[in-house]
């Protein structure tokens, strides 16, 4: 079957090359639900999952790149792996999901595949706006194009969309995090609640904008589910330190060392600043690793 035949998970197969979703009910600049969900985080680990496009907000402002080398490595992971994208035009009334072929930084511009239904390829091409959605190792991805222009890639149609200035590249806790390279590692500085004025260091194992896995020795602080450790530092080399609340929502003994355990770890109240010193710290570290693959 085709890529373009294909559904997400929670669409519907029209038969005639194209889904729907549901049930979502679609605007331009967002996503509204039909009723309130029962289970707020579980509705939205489900909306992080699927193409829908995700509402502009002080929140996911945080999530942008603008940087044009991550956007472009980016952009040729997706077409490497040949994930889906899903492209809406018409304000968000119509769309239809394709693959990109191929990214041409040096012209400036991306070729998708032109899909099935010659009629809504048409429509496509006479909108002036459109907006992607896609997946890259289960991040998603989002950005807007002004337009569209149709070509050929290896002698077959395809449509061609200018580069952006950024993209959403969204990267929430339920389903990412980032290990830390041993060699150049990150600690956190803990605030003793039981010794006013000491500090504990404690080496971090993982990293995500949601919160940090650590490693500690049961002998240097004592931790049970549901602590709230107050005033924590991260120091990160060259790009400033994290000063946040740090809740304890999991603890078990580490895999390597059973002396250690290892402290899954949330932030709480963190400031937007500091969040997007995290953002920028973890995709260095995401860009770094998928270079030596």
């Amino acid at each position: 079957m085709p890529p373009w035949q294909n559904c997400w998970h929670g669409s519907i197969n029209l038969n005639n090359g194209r889904c729907r979703l549901r049930p979502v009910i679609f605007s331009w600049h967002r996503a509204t639900r039909v009723s309130d969900p029962p289970n707020a985080r579980q509705e939205k680990i489900m909306q992080d999952n699927l193409p829908t496009p995700e509402a502009l907000s002080n929140e996911i402002e945080q999530y942008q790149v603008y940087s044009r080398i991550e956007m472009v490595s980016i952009f040729r992971s997706i077409a490497e792996k040949h994930s889906f994208v899903t492209v809406y035009f018409n304000q968000g009334e119509e769309f239809f999901v394709t693959t990109l072929l191929a990214v041409n930084p040096d012209f400036e511009e991306m070729v998708f595949d032109q899909g099935a239904d010659a009629e809504m390829h048409k429509k496509m091409l006479a909108s002036q706006r459109l907006l992607l959605v896609g997946f890259v190792e289960q991040i998603k991805v989002q950005f807007t194009v002004p337009r569209a222009e149709p070509t050929l890639h290896e002698g077959r149609p395809a449509f061609r969309v200018r580069m952006p200035d950024s993209i959403l590249r969204l990267q929430r806790r339920n389903f990412y995090r980032v290990p830390l390279p041993q060699i150049r590692p990150l600690t956190c500085q803990i605030p003793r609640p039981d010794k006013p004025g000491q500090v504990v260091e404690v080496r971090i194992a993982d990293l995500s904008v949601g919160g940090v896995a650590m490693m500690i020795l049961p002998s240097d602080l004592r931790l049970e589910s549901g602590m709230i450790l107050q005033n924590c530092k991260i120091d990160i080399p060259d790009f400033g330190t994290v000063t946040t609340a740090l809740e304890i929502r999991h603890l078990r003994a580490d895999d390597e060392d059973s002396k250690n355990q290892r402290a899954g770890c949330q932030f709480v109240g963190i400031p937007g600043p500091m969040m997007s010193v995290l953002q920028r710290y973890i995709n260095q570290v995401d860009r770094e690793r998928r270079q030596l693959t």
